[in-house]
């Protein structure tokens, strides 16, 4: 793990509430990345998922827990995974998950200390969710015709109680079951360590009309619960109500948002909470002002270097062995080729990504044939042929319905990804060429990009600019704005070496300088044994699966909802074309625009494909840049 001697200040706690179909499982998995994008906060998120996101790496996300997995987090899940099993049992339900959200309390709480965060999201919280659900259970409004409705004051008392042991006034007392127990309880835990009862500093009320709630929950085609009915909900939901009338007592009117998200993108709802946070968010970082930022220091991994770190207890029995085979093996072999030796210099450079694409199987020997088969390398290799099969295709539909068609591509490395579609149209129908006008944009830190793409455009007799600089700096990327706008924009290779604040500012400039009619052609890489090498030889990357990257896209201002996935053999990069949003308030039938209360991880994907038979054998490949502001 990652040296973070940092000095310890508590973290801001977000919690997300609203009723079943409101999208707060998808809203609290995805606002930690957008923190971290948009605040540059080192953010955390437990819930479904447990994530750690921060401006420069991620740290922890689904399928990725090189430092581990806080226990309390291990036994939320597992008391999550029971309790769905008796969600219709009112008697046992219960008692699964107020312990499942006690743990997952304590696990965002052990999260905070174990990476240093500044700010938590969770998927709810103990105390409010108790509040706002209880009555489902014990006197559920589809059944009973009426009950007890505590006031905010009622509600109040309690929590002063149990939190903090001031006594109940006689006449609240009078109209409550014994408290007893639930102080007890909290006192028990936090003579164990676990700090498993609290409230948030902040609550988000997703806040949506049951009725639409309810046509999003049939709309899943899964089981319904017996709570999810219009009774039921619209009881949550006036409970929910007064919990945060009694968040407002004890913490302040500025510790609830209510984020109306009928007819709203999750997008639009996810840039209201960021605006709506910001205050917070500020007040926060002020606090941590002289706090060192998370980071690994550079790592030679040539002459000798690699092996300092592969030779110790976490990369061997954390990693290799455990991976073995699944392609860890090929690792120590890599120093025996002549790319492997070039990776081990340079990292994933531009030369080294021509290294991999253009490789041809049948003409290397063994050490070059065990570099190219790393699973990383096939997928980058897989990625190369679903682009040019997709950007073919997008690039002759519009050259033969418009009069010109104006591409930006950035990061370009040697651009293969649209020189070769091109040559493939031109061979076809060369008088399309000239509408084609290419804006090509890279750090070229070695200066061998421009005359080869500028050569390579010179025989195709298309227009074309190369331009050396920096995406990250304003000037550079107005510059290449100037050129727009653009029908199609690339922006590949690049999402998980590019900070977070970075990779969000750059979507949405490419959104303000995309056609209406325009197309995104981008990527991200999820976590697999990689990662995991990576991480402990000193690489700092990002991992997105594609849901999240949809969410990433959609609060940039495109229709991540909607964009398409392919995916090579191994399911490692993952191919997204996006459109641009035209009118985010009305471009989404709120009632089946998400799987509203399931984690992002289980909103499903349009396409996958295994490209490994189709391309296996294809001869050339396109090379991109990685290296960027420093990143290799």
């Amino acid at each position: 793990m990652n040296d973070m001697k940092k000095k310890h200040t508590q973290a801001l706690h977000v919690s997300v509430i609203g009723i079943d179909g409101s999208g707060k499982s998808t809203f609290a998995a995805s606002l930690p990345m957008l923190l971290a994008a948009e605040y540059q906060l080192q953010a955390g998120g437990a819930g479904e998922t447990y994530v750690v996101n921060t401006p420069d790496e991620d740290h922890l996300t689904s399928g990725f827990t090189p430092d581990g997995l806080p226990f309390t987090a291990r036994i939320s899940t597992l008391l999550k995974r029971w309790a769905k099993k008796f969600t219709n049992h009112r008697r046992i339900y219960p008692f699964l998950k107020v312990p499942q959200m006690m743990a997952q309390d304590a696990a965002a709480r052990r999260m905070e200390s174990k990476w240093s965060l500044d700010c938590v999201v969770s998927d709810g919280n103990t105390l409010l969710s108790t509040m706002g659900r209880a009555a489902n259970y014990l006197y559920p409004a589809s059944e009973v015709e009426q009950t007890y409705e505590p006031s905010p004051e009622d509600l109040a008392a309690v929590l002063n109680y149990v939190l903090d042991g001031q006594p109940v006034p006689e006449a609240t007392a009078a109209r409550l079951p014994n408290l007893r127990p639930g102080r007890w309880l909290h006192r028990a835990t936090r003579a164990l360590g676990l700090h498993s009862v609290w409230l948030p500093d902040v609550v988000i009320l997703l806040k949506l009309d049951p009725k639409v709630a309810l046509e999003r929950i049939h709309s899943r085609g899964l089981q319904i619960d017996r709570h999810e009915n219009s009774d039921d909900l619209a009881q949550t939901h006036g409970r929910y109500q007064i919990a945060l009338e009694t968040m407002r007592r004890v913490k302040g009117e500025d510790s609830v948002i209510t984020i109306d998200v009928n007819g709203k993108r999750p997008g639009e709802a996810l840039r209201t909470a960021l605006k709506a946070l910001r205050t917070h968010l500020l007040a926060q970082k002020a606090k941590r002002q002289d706090a060192r930022p998370l980071g690994t220091t550079e790592t030679q991994l040539a002459e000798g270097g690699i092996w300092k770190k592969v030779f110790n207890p976490r990369y061997v029995f954390g990693y290799f062995i455990p991976r073995f085979f699944n392609g860890a093996w090929r690792e120590p072999f890599f120093p025996i080729s002549k790319p492997g030796q070039r990776f081990l210099k340079e990292g994933y450079s531009g030369g080294v990504m021509k290294e991999i694409y253009d490789h041809k199987p049948e003409e290397v020997g063994l050490g070059e044939r065990i570099f190219q088969g790393y699973p990383l390398h096939r997928a980058v290799y897989d990625r190369l042929q679903l682009l040019k099969q997709n950007v073919e295709l997008e690039l002759e539909q519009r050259l033969r319905s418009q009069d010109q068609v104006t591409v930006f591509t950035a990061p370009s490395g040697f651009a293969y990804d649209l020189f070769e579609p091109l040559e493939n149209i031109a061979h076809r129908a060369p008088a399309l060429m000239k509408k084609v006008k290419l804006i090509a944009a890279d750090l070229d830190p070695h200066g061998v990009l421009a005359p080869e793409l500028s050569t390579l455009a010179a025989k195709l007799g298309i227009q074309f600019e190369f331009r050396q600089g920096n995406l990250s700096k304003t000037q550079f990327r107005n510059d290449c704005a100037a050129k727009g706008p653009f029908d199609l924009a690339l922006f590949v290779g690049l999402s998980s070496w590019f900070p977070k604040p970075a990779t969000l500012q750059h979507l949405r400039w490419l959104r303000e300088n995309l056609k209406s009619t325009g197309k995104l052609v981008t990527d991200c890489f999820t976590p697999a044994g990689y990662s995991l090498s990576g991480r402990y030889v000193g690489y700092q990357a990002h991992y997105y699966s594609p849901q999240r990257y949809r969410m990433l896209l959609d609060t940039a201002g495109f229709d991540g909802l909607n964009a398409t996935v392919q995916s090579g053999r191994d399911s490692i990069n993952h191919i997204m074309l996006a459109s641009p949003v035209l009118d985010p308030a009305n471009s989404m039938d709120p009632t089946v625009a998400i799987k509203s209360d399931d984690p992002v991880e289980d909103i499903p994907l349009k396409t996958t494909i295994d490209v490994g038979r189709q391309f296996r054998h294809s001869q050339q490949a396109a090379g991109i840049e990685c290296v960027l502001n420093g990143v290799a």
